[in-house]
């Protein structure tokens, strides 16, 4: 069975759990009453999950600390979240990035 995934940034899959996003799947579908504390918890759920991330010697960060970031990786991994005007300054940045690295091989 193919399974679809999920668009989420590298800190959500970081701080949130299969559980948490089934329940804030089903918010929309609660009876009005019920809505504001089911998000709330889901909430404090990965602001308590963040925290421990966070936390002195967790190796998940410190692994991304080690990594030499590429401005183009990152704008393209940016860009999977951004809509409408965000996208398109995203993809000018982009742009510009690739044409300076351009730019840089050939006056090597």
């Amino acid at each position: 069975m193919d399974q679809e995934p999920v668009s989420q940034t590298a800190l959500d899959q970081m701080v949130s759990s299969d559980q948490t996003q089934l329940i804030k799947a089903a918010v929309p579908y609660l009876p009005p009453s019920v809505r504001q504390i089911v998000s709330l918890y889901t909430k404090l759920e990965e602001l308590s999950n963040t925290i421990a991330l966070f936390s002195p010697g967790r190796a998940e960060m410190q692994i991304c600390e080690n990594t030499a970031a590429d401005p183009v990786e990152m704008l393209q991994d940016i860009r999977r979240f951004s809509y409408g005007k965000s996208r398109e300054k995203v993809d000018q940045l982009t742009n510009m990035l690739i044409l300076i690295q351009m730019l840089q091989v050939l006056k090597e």
